[in-house]
Order: C-alpha cells, then structure tokens, then sequence
C-alpha cells in the first residue's frame, strides 16, 4: 500500500482495490478513507471480517466523507455498506429513514450479518414502521423472506404469536442468527414442527443444547420424518406407537386356516 502513498490520499479506486487488505488498516487510517464514492465503498461493504470497532469507524467515515446525517443515507448507501451495516449503533438506526432501509433491505437481509440483538431489534422497528412494512402481525411470508436475516431481531412476543404461514416465511439464515437463550423461549414445540426441514438443519448446536425434550423431540420429527414418534405437543411425547396392522392381522388367520385345513386332510 505504500505505493499509493498516505491512505487519506486513496481515490476510490484505489480504495476499491483494498478488499480484505483493508481490515488490516489501523483505526485512524480507515477514518481518512475517502467514502463518498459508493464505488469505493461497496467492495469494503463486501468484507465479513471486520471487527465491531473497525464497522464503527467506517460507518463514521461514511457519514464524514457524504457530510450526510444517518437519517439522510438513501438505499444506494445502505446497500453499498453491506456488513458495515452492523457499525450502526442502535440509538442511530432508530434515526435512519425507514422508507430507504427497506428498500434495501431485500440485499442486506441476504448478508450473515454480525450485528448485536440490540442493532438488530432496531431494524426491525425501522421495518415494522408504517412507512415501511408495516406492523409485525400483519407481515405475509414474502415479507419474512425479503427481510431475511433481520427476522432474528423480531421482540419476543411478536415471535412467540407467529402463525404457521409467517413461520414459513423465515429464513434458515434468520433462524440461525436468533440467540439460543430467545430461540428456546419463543419457539414452543408446535411452532417447531411446522418448520421446513432446511429451517430445522439451520438451528445451531448452541440453540439445540437449551430445548426441552419435547422442543427437542419437534425438531427430530422435522429432520427424521420417517421416525413415527408421536407427540402429545402439551408437553408429553408417547415414544414410539404401536399398533396392529390390519391386513397382518388378516394374512395371520389365513395362514392359521390353511394349516388347520391341511393337518385334517391328512
């Protein structure tokens, strides 16, 4: 990088060039990138490794090279900030324009995003806006799939009365991203099993350790369908049913009434 001279110097170019070289710019060097330039600013957007502090003075970069507020920041600008997303304190992101958040929302919410419940439980507020999606009770599958991974900041109330329909609209990305400590609390063992098989191989070991037996025993019915292991979803699980076969039981008389038959013809 010394080739290019002082960092404070770097035309977007240059600073699209920087990739994943750029995480190992020290805090005052990122605050000098030029970031007006959405060209400059998209490829350092599409960098997952970035340290909470390091999002924190990028985003700040951001707002000092545009000479913009946060709520002044377009859709254009929230895309290009990609994983940076997550440098937006949430005290701020409650300050953001709802309408171009959502706007962008439908390629942000594809992003494994790092950010804390807190930033995310923002967003969502954002979301939730009147302007925007509207309130939570209200939302269709298609607005879960839009938001992906945003899902995961949904209150836990609002998520403990989704219905089967919105359920399905969560992305396996979302499901992932909820903490394990919310995920056992909102989610009860009927709600579990209307999850598609993809949402149920997208719960993490950490979500998985804290389910109760029958929370546990939904999850396995969704992932082993094959497994006929009843579940009495009030809070018991039968174990494995039995029952008698009909036609089996009919062959077994068949079988008994030719022996007979044939032991009295000898």
């Amino acid at each position: 990088m010394q080739v290019y001279g002082a960092v404070s110097s770097f035309n977007p170019y240059v600073t699209a060039e920087l990739g994943y070289i750029a995480t190992q710019l020290t805090a005052d060097e990122l605050a000098s990138l030029k970031l007006s330039d959405i060209r400059a600013l998209s490829p350092l957007g599409a960098v997952n490794s970035w340290t909470k502090k390091q999002m924190n003075v990028l985003f700040s970069a951001v707002l000092n090279s545009t000479k913009q507020t946060p709520s002044q920041l377009d859709s254009s600008s929230f895309v290009a900030l990609g994983y940076i997303i997550c440098g937006i304190d949430a005290a701020v992101v409650r300050s953001l324009n709802p309408v171009e958040f959502s706007k962008a929302v439908l390629w942000l919410g594809r992003l494994n995003v790092s950010c804390s419940e807190d930033q995310l439980q923002a967003m969502i507020t954002l979301l939730s806006h009147s302007l925007a999606f509207g309130p939570i009770s209200s939302w269709g599958p298609e607005v879960f799939i839009e938001i992906g991974a945003f899902a995961a900041g949904i209150p836990d109330m609002a998520m403990s009365a989704l219905v089967k329909e919105q359920i399905e609209g969560i992305t396996p990305l979302a499901i992932s991203l909820i903490p394990a400590k919310k995920f056992v609390v909102i989610f009860n063992q009927a709600q579990i099993s209307m999850f598609s098989y993809e949402q149920a191989a997208a719960v993490t070991v950490a979500q998985r350790s804290v389910l109760s037996s029958v929370q546990e025993t939904a999850l396995s019915m969704v992932l082993n369908p094959l497994e006929d292991k009843p579940v009495d979803f009030r809070g018991r699980s039968f174990g494995v049913a039995t029952s008698i076969c009909p036609i089996c039981h009919l062959c077994s008389l068949l079988v008994l009434l030719l022996t007979f038959l044939f032991s009295d013809s000898l």
